[in-house]
């Protein structure tokens, strides 16, 4: 944090314990880094404050000017230099009795059947702060239930202790329709706004946030208890963002995934996707046993018999047409050792540079991470002054990260989107230019023209800029684009001067629009936009694409592409890339987490090749048409690292016993490696990051302590000079 913008400290005591914070802290907050309990149940650390419930009843000692002696809310009310304040005093805990008094008036007392139970703050709270009996008729309301709110959560409306969270939630953080209150008074209750279902990507953290058994999700309802639960810290799978979470896992099975609260990355934040995309690893139709085509079919056999198979068609391929006749397609949802460990045993093993995985159009690797990694923060958006969404549609692809531009929203910044498709972000945009799919990159050019041509550059040195340089963008002018996409010409060119004297711009793309005709070069142009401006890796800024899944940026550190090793070194002899090999450019192709048939127009071509072997947890298109097939564990059944779209890369533990009959992907590529002939002697994943930090400079000295549990960024260094040299 700069200097202009630290926070000044306040200083007080809170049951005579002297506490400092930042100012405009409220009490309760402070309460708890002192590390001393105030019940809440309207009040979220992520949302504004409310004072609804008048549950966080404390006592505030009489200040300059004068704080009522009554008791206040601590959710309410920010700290001021030399307060002090009481939790526990009588008049503190008649207020909380009465407040719980009443919140169980018609509660309905069902603990024994609620799915909340064992984690019920009004349970706790009751036992902890209420009254030993209440004084009013025991007769409770009865309601239908439970309502379906959403095709995922259930309502029990006599639970419900209209706190507001949930509704507060999906109006203020998720900002869509869905959940409101309905009625005054006693008869207060949650339900569906009538025109407009609930439908949020975001709905599952209402469930998660109710203080109470009132939301619950279908998948969880009725089935464990939350101490018959194994919890581990775990990396949701989901998409590139890589929010933190725990893995609640009941004998065999993941039971649910809950939130673990990671400000850097999700702020405490899930989606539905990742929420509930746990199911492919309770599939009772998973692989467990190794595969090998035999008299045209599929046939079970022992992992000797498979890896042996294996190694034995490889090498008699490579004996027969060379090294070149063999390649491999990488995995963007295993983990960074295993990917590490396939190009090698591909590299040192069968001698070919044929490897690669499906992603986006960049500018040749050699260059380094240079221009196509987010260059900024996920953190960092939330105080961005402009946010540029070019072909990019993070609601959908990369869900959490949807929230955190509406964040940057609250706190001021304008959303321009860019895109061929209407977006649901789009309602809250300052502005939205309607493009052709494809002119993506000739947008970025444009836009870099203007900026250019008005001479709005920032951090760049005057000598760079050219007339042969300048010239590259006569072609590509706001006037043109309009003609040729019938958007506006003048809205084109104010949002260039904004991005130029931006505080701080983040510009994103998504990693599949560089795939479209006429996109080739979106990558550079974005990168260059950065530059020009100076949003590379100012604080609150930053350029680069939105990565489709969990590890597709750590998929090409470990250098599962063509033309670079791990850590973008070149290659002297670069290889096949991903749609050459599909193409026939090779006769063995070794699979490892992918399903690269449904990429081919015509995937029975697979079955074409001289061999084909396939590392997967289920039997997708591609591994139908294999000569072996492996089965492998998943995310939550194996230890590994992540590295996510901002760089930064994170653990992976495992959450459950290993599936009887599958392994780990590092183990069969260890099994495989060593009847080749590599003297491969690792033990577990935790060697193999030993090596990688040794062998791959971003992640140099990294270790698993130095992981921790909320991960560690590799960094990016401001190449400016790159900027002439983008053709």
């Amino acid at each position: 944090m700069s200097q202009e913008e630290a926070v000044p400290q306040v200083t007080l005591t809170i049951d005579g314990r002297e506490v400092s914070v930042p100012k405009g802290t409220v009490v309760w907050k402070a309460a708890q880094a002192a590390g001393i309990e105030v019940p809440i149940y309207c009040y979220h650390p992520k949302m504004p404050p409310l004072g609804a419930c008048r549950m966080c009843f404390v006592e505030i000692e009489p200040m300059t000017p004068p704080i009522a002696k009554a008791p206040q809310t601590a959710c309410t009310t920010e700290v001021r230099d030399g307060m002090v304040v009481h939790t526990d005093t009588p008049l503190v805990k008649k207020s909380r009795k009465g407040t719980l008094e009443f919140l169980l008036i018609n509660h309905p007392l069902d603990c024994p059947i609620c799915d909340k139970g064992g984690e019920c703050d009004l349970q706790d709270f009751t036992l902890r702060h209420g009254p030993g009996a209440s004084r009013f008729d025991l007769t409770k309301r009865h309601f239908q239930k439970p309502i379906p709110v959403s095709d995922n959560i259930l309502l029990d409306r006599e639970r419900c202790i209209a706190c507001q969270r949930c509704v507060r939630f999906t109006q203020e953080v998720a900002q869509e329709p869905g959940l409101i209150l309905l009625e005054r008074g006693f008869r207060t209750e949650v339900g569906v706004d009538p025109g407009a279902p609930f439908d949020s990507i975001f709905s599952g953290n209402v469930v998660e946030m109710c203080p109470v058994g009132a939301l619950t999700a279908k998948s969880y309802r009725f089935m464990s208890r939350p101490w018959e639960l194994k919890r581990t810290p775990s990396v949701c799978p989901g998409c590139s963002v890589g929010c933190n979470v725990r893995v609640d896992v009941r004998v065999d099975r993941i039971m649910r995934l809950m939130s673990r609260p990671n400000d850097d990355i999700d702020d405490g934040w899930l989606c539905d996707k990742g929420r509930w995309g746990y199911e492919s690893v309770n599939d009772p139709q998973r692989l467990r046993v190794p595969l090998v085509r035999k008299n045209g079919e599929l046939t079970e056999v022992t992992w000797d018999e498979a890896l042996d198979t294996v190694a034995t068609r490889l090498r008699e391929i490579m004996q027969k047409h060379g090294s070149a006749a063999i390649g491999g397609i990488g995995s963007t949802h295993t983990t960074n050792e295993e990917n590490f460990l396939f190009q090698k045993a591909l590299r040192e093993g069968l001698g070919t540079n044929n490897i690669d995985h499906y992603h986006g159009v960049f500018p040749a690797a050699s260059q380094g991470a240079m221009p196509w990694v987010f260059t900024g923060s996920i953190a960092g958006i939330d105080n961005a002054s402009d946010v540029v969404l070019i072909g990019a549609n993070p609601y959908t692809r990369q869900p959490v990260l949807d929230l955190r531009i509406k964040k940057a929203l609250r706190n001021g910044a304008r959303l321009t989107v860019i895109s061929a498709e209407t977006h649901r972000i789009e309602r809250l945009a300052t502005r939205v230019v309607r493009i052709k799919p494809g002119t993506e990159a000739a947008i970025a050019k444009t836009l870099a023209g203007v900026v250019v041509g008005e001479k709005l550059t920032r951090g760049v040195d005057a000598h760079m800029l050219t007339d042969d340089y300048q010239a590259r963008f006569k072609s590509f002018t706001p006037e043109r684009m309009a003609e040729a996409l019938g958007t506006d010409a003048e809205a084109l060119r104010a949002l260039a001067r904004e991005v130029a004297g931006a505080k701080g711009a983040v510009i994103l793309y998504d990693e599949a629009a560089t795939r479209l005709s006429g996109n080739e070069s979106l990558a550079a142009d974005v990168f260059e936009l950065g530059l020009l401006t100076d949003n590379v890796t100012r604080q609150h800024a930053g350029v680069g694409p939105l990565w489709e899944d969990a590890n597709s940026l750590g998929a090409r550190d470990m250098g599962v592409l063509p033309d670079v090793g791990p850590g973008y070194q070149p290659l002297a002899k670069p290889g096949r890339d991903y749609d050459a090999m599909l193409r026939g450019g090779v006769k063995a192709l070794w699979v490892m987490g992918a399903d690269p048939a449904r990429h081919m127009e015509r995937p029975a071509a697979l079955a074409e090749m001289d061999f084909l072997v396939v590392q997967e947890m289920a039997l997708t298109e591609t591994a139908k048409q294999a000569d072996v097939v492996l089965p492998a564990l998943s995310y939550a059944e194996k230890i590994g690292s992540f590295t996510n779209l901002e760089r930064r890369v994170q653990v992976l533990r495992r959450a459950l016993v290993p599936l009887p009959g599958a392994k780990a992907d590092w183990e069969i590529l260890r099994g495989v490696a060593t009847r080749l002939g590599l003297a491969w002697s690792y033990r577990s994943p935790s060697d193999v990051l030993t090596e990688i930090a040794t062998s791959v400079p971003y992640y140099a000295g990294l270790t698993r302590e130095a992981l921790g549990d909320t991960g560690a960024r590799w960094s990016f260094a401001d190449e400016r000079a790159t900027v002439t040299a983008q053709a």
